[in-house]
């Protein structure tokens, strides 16, 4: 399952319009009228994403659940 680029739309819009909010709202369109399953490496050529990191960082309070979810499961 390959992810062909097979379009180019080019949009103008009003100066007023937010540009982060305008882009959050079209990429969320776009990925809900994706498949279902797709791997990360699809995923991230249809957003552009060229270069990611591997280190995540997990808030203080995480942790506590995760805890919290393993005793709960013994």
């Amino acid at each position: 399952m390959g992810v062909e680029m097979g379009k180019i739309i080019t949009l103008s819009v009003p100066d007023w319009v937010d540009e982060k909010k305008f882009r959050e709202a079209f990429m969320k369109a776009l990925l809900e009228s994706t498949p279902k399953r797709m791997n990360a490496e699809e995923l991230r050529k249809l957003l552009g994403i060229k270069e990611t990191e591997d280190e995540i960082e997990v808030p203080e309070g995480v942790e506590n659940l995760r805890k919290k979810d393993r005793e709960r499961v013994k």
